[in-house]
């Protein structure tokens, strides 16, 4: 018996949804995509105390109550001690082996020597989303993973991750696919968009709220820009910046990549941006609804906003609400 405190607020669920047939077109039959009133599933590690999942709590519930409410959601959260997180990992795999039925007990080892486990984030810290939504899987479900460090629960940057890491939930909930593939091209392969949508949205959304500075958000926008004078002597483009590139390039696109999201809202209204966008995009594709919501390709607001890049700061801080 596993010694990890399992805090669960949804225990029935029911979905069904039906396969891609061979032109790939997907009927939807599943709850994929459509807000729902069932909260997610918390669970958490040993040495992880009450009072912070309660944080993580409270920072989802602003979130989806600003974005919407989307689901299959479970939150895993980590604390610091290995051998707690190890224990977690252990309940992970079973309840993964418990939902999916094309599980089995032989999957059991192979989900624990997974890439990045519980104990991984125990030691390095960090946060991330798993979308398990596949042809080879039953049961389809977001799963948010909230380490202890970098940031840590006594930083304002751990609501903020929070709440990124829900904002990339609502983000795929607007992809229907069940194809891997198909699901990476319309949320744009490299960071820029996805990640600078996750980062700008949430730390504008932190920004809102009761006892947060006047100033939070242009200061933190401030700090971002930081990178602009590396990323220009770069002379790489934004949208070319892939995840796992090196020098810092990761960096230039979360942070300048929030700020061409601000660019871009500033020009065609949040509404523009984080609804009709979304809602357009599993039909059309992300370039035809960029440019139906937006009235400019992709590429021509990149030009924009890399001519942008060259203006003081105090020009840039205009922008900003």
């Amino acid at each position: 018996m596993t010694k990890v405190i399992k805090l669960i607020l949804l225990i029935f669920g029911l979905f069904f949804w039906s396969c891609e047939d061979e032109s790939k077109e997907l009927i939807i039959d599943d709850l994929w995509g459509q807000e729902i009133n069932d909260p997610p599933e918390y669970y958490k590690a040993a040495d992880v105390p009450n009072s912070q999942v309660d944080q993580v709590i409270e920072y989802y519930e602003i979130a989806s109550t600003a974005w919407g409410n989307y689901g299959p959601l479970e939150f895993w959260i980590i604390g610091t001690d290995p051998s707690s997180a190890q224990q977690l990992d252990s309940l992970y795999c079973e309840t993964r082996i418990e939902k999916d039925n094309v599980l089995t007990e032989n999957d059991f080892q192979s989900c624990l020597n997974r890439g990045y486990n519980f104990i991984e984030y125990a030691n390095q810290g960090g946060a991330g989303l798993n979308t398990q939504r596949n042809p080879n899987q039953e049961y389809s479900v977001f799963i948010v993973t909230l380490a202890s460090k970098y940031p840590f629960p006594n930083e304002s940057d751990y609501n903020v991750v929070t709440m990124h890491e829900y904002f990339h939930v609502y983000q795929h909930a607007h992809i229907f696919t069940l194809n891997d593939n198909e699901r990476s091209n319309l949320m744009v392969r490299n960071p820029w968009w996805s990640e600078g949508g996750a980062n700008y949205l949430s730390e504008l959304l932190y920004s809102q709220q009761p006892g947060v500075s006047s100033n939070y958000l242009k200061e933190r926008m401030r700090w971002k820009m930081n990178e602009k004078s590396d990323f220009i002597a770069s002379g790489k483009r934004l949208e070319d910046i892939e995840y796992d590139e090196e020098n810092n390039g990761a960096r230039f696109a979360y942070d300048l990549g929030a700020w061409f999201i601000a660019y871009l809202i500033n020009q065609v209204g949040i509404d523009n941006y984080r609804v009709n966008f979304y809602d357009d995009l599993n039909e059309l594709g992300f370039e035809a609804s960029f440019v139906e919501n937006f009235g400019k390709s992709s590429g021509e607001f990149l030009d924009e906003f890399h001519a942008f890049l060259h203006l003081d700061i105090e020009n840039q801080l205009e922008i900003i609400p």
